[in-house]
């Protein structure tokens, strides 16, 4: 049997036309009849099953991947289902009962029986005392342990499929006609070593027992957190720090860019909406913690007595950003107006909001005991066909206590190229000059644009006294690591094989979008961790996220009409136009009333 169906793509291109063929037991898809064959699925191996609220849909499970078909009327729906469940009958005759397909449907039943048990659950809680409610919640964390046990056993079955399939001696087929003892001992301390690894805390609590505390002084978080579909998923513990994204994403995954790039030639990119596939999960303002893995330099600054040595150090730390676009391609969420964000350690806090959208301006306050940093991230983007210009125009400071020495630098530009043909990447260029405004020390830095090749790293950098002499050179790459002279002045830090699956994040910045329950208690109702469609990506529910993106997007297209129509303009929070008395030029600089304030701010999310 062939013929024409729907297939689901992705949340972009949504259903899209595929010619299929059915022979045997094999179902091949291709574009179009006649074009070279896109994908094969072995209906031996999978599980075929309809759904309710789509009559004419088909499912199609293997176990590790998923097909979703469509038909175009009830005829042609009922003729592919009929022609799928013979083939795999047929398949399946004179063989052992198909082991994978009772695993689907027994993993189908369990989690059926475990939303029945939450939603009983769910009643009780809303009927019942104080210490029933407990008693209930502790019932509902066991379930979902439960469930998360059997579904990591099921999830090693699958591997343990895998590893069978890619065998040179076709243990596969032995697999699937004899019957195999499956090692129990071994099975077990997998799991336990994948529990670990899920990092799932039996201190899981509701996200509505969690809310109770707050929902009278917290007012807009408790709404919208509560109403949430996105946040009443999610599981909310008590561990202060993860390992992991709760989803490892496909770092291949494909999306048709070129339509998309000929409707933007020409325009302002800032106000066009990305698609959410284009995007990882994190704000512009979180960004800002990746650079804080190289706090250490800031650290040598202070402890060093000569002022040209130090601003070495300020050089590999701000130059230290620069890796955040090496092994991540995708782009962060524009902050919303009025959006915020903090992050605390034991040796600094940093307080981020947005207080422009047209223009996007964010503005960044960090402090520690040794220094303040504070910047205004103000770009300019452009597109000319295949490559993307972003222009930095905002100053960045910082502050040295010890010595009491002010460093004022502009950020350099970013580059991103290859966006239709080749691998996309990105360059970072332009000469960017320090100034120490105390002891008059300049420091040089020319980050050139090399093109596609080995070079486009190359930093190289000077540092001159207040007689222009030259004190230091600096030479490296910042892909790897920077030098003056022969000494190593900084190392970056590489990501872990994991984190390839994770958007390539190092260990700080696995923090950045984390939301345990202390700190969902604290932060401001604005905060970036708050945004569902950013929690909805890190979470792998991309059409869910799409959807949020919009929704907010929208409700802050409305705020924008409202106060056009009021005649209001918007005014920051916790940062105000200051003229800096070194620079003589004006930026947003921190007003000091953000940990008093701010539970004061306004519904965006």
């Amino acid at each position: 049997m062939e013929g024409y169906l729907l297939k689901w793509t992705n949340i972009q291109k949504k259903w899209q036309p595929s010619y299929f063929i059915l022979y045997d037991d094999i179902l091949t898809f291709c574009e179009q009849k006649g074009s070279n064959v896109e994908g094969k699925v072995s209906l031996k191996i999978s599980v075929i099953f309809t759904v309710e609220d789509d009559p004419f849909v088909i499912m199609i499970q293997s176990g590790t991947n998923e097909l979703k078909l469509k038909a175009n009327s009830q005829t042609q729906f009922g003729d592919w289902l009929n022609a799928l469940k013979i083939a795999q009958e047929s398949s399946q005759k004179n063989k052992v009962q198909n082991f994978e397909s009772q695993i689907n449907d027994l993993l189908s039943k369990i989690w059926v029986t475990f939303a029945a048990f939450d939603e009983t659950l769910n009643t009780l809680q809303i009927n019942c005392s104080q210490i029933q409610y407990e008693i209930t919640t502790k019932l509902y964390n066991l379930g979902q342990n439960l469930k998360t046990f059997l579904t990591l056993g099921f999830t090693l079955l699958e591997q343990e499929k895998e590893r069978f399939i890619n065998d040179d001696d076709s243990v596969y087929e032995n697999f699937n006609q004899k019957q195999i003892v499956i090692p129990i001992n071994k099975i077990q301390k997998q799991i336990q070593m994948k529990v670990q690894e899920f990092d799932i805390s039996q201190k899981t609590q509701s996200l509505q027992s969690i809310l109770e505390s707050i929902k009278h002084t917290q007012p807009i978080k408790y709404k919208n957190l509560i109403n949430s579909p996105v946040y009443t998923q999610i599981h909310i513990t008590d561990e202060p720090e993860r390992t992991h994204l709760p989803y490892k994403q496909d770092p291949k995954e494909k999306f048709c860019i070129l339509p998309f790039l000929k409707s933007c030639i020409g325009k302002d990119l800032t106000r066009i909406p990305f698609p959410l596939i284009f995007h990882q999960p994190m704000s512009v303002l979180q960004l800002i913690v990746q650079q804080f893995a190289y706090f250490d330099q800031i650290k040598k600054a202070s402890q060093c007595d000569d002022s040209c040595k130090r601003m070495c150090h300020i050089i590999a730390f701000t130059l230290s950003r620069c890796t955040s676009s090496l092994d991540n391609q995708k782009k962060p969420f524009n902050p919303l107006l009025g959006e915020t964000f903090e992050f605390l350690t034991p040796d600094y806090c940093i307080v981020c909001e947005q207080v422009s959208h047209h223009p996007p301006i964010s503005a960044v306050h960090c402090e520690g005991r040794d220094f303040k940093f504070w910047a205004q991230n103000d770009s300019q983007i452009g597109f000319g066909g295949t490559n993307i210009k972003i222009t930095m125009i905002g100053k960045s400071h910082l502050y040295l206590r010890k010595y009491k020495e002010h460093y004022s630098f502009d950020m350099p530009n970013m580059l991103v190229k290859n966006l239709i043909f080749g691998e996309r990447y990105f360059e970072h260029v332009g000469k960017i000059k320090y100034i120490n405004h105390q002891t008059g020390d300049i420091g040089i830095v020319d980050l050139r644009e090399y093109g596609e090749g080995q070079n486009f790293t190359q930093v190289n950098a000077e540092v001159r006294d207040c007689n222009q002499n030259l004190r230091y050179k600096i030479t490296g790459f910042y892909n790897s690591s920077l030098y003056v002279g022969d000494e190593l002045l900084w190392q970056r830090i590489i990501p872990g094989q994991e984190a390839y699956y994770y958007y390539n994040y190092i260990p700080l910045m696995m923090q950045a979008n984390y939301l345990n329950k202390q700190t969902l208690l604290e932060i401001p109702c604005t905060d970036s961790r708050l945004r569902p469609d950013i929690a909805a990506l890190e979470n792998g529910w991309k059409e869910l996220g799409q959807n949020e993106k919009v929704r907010i997007e929208e409700k802050q297209r409305e705020r924008r009409r409202i106060m056009d129509q009021r005649k209001e303009v918007h005014i920051p929070k916790f940062f105000e136009i200051k003229e800096d008395i070194d620079t003589k030029t004006k930026g947003y600089v921190y007003k000091g009333n953000y940990w008093t304030e701010k539970h004061e701010v306004m519904d965006i999310f």
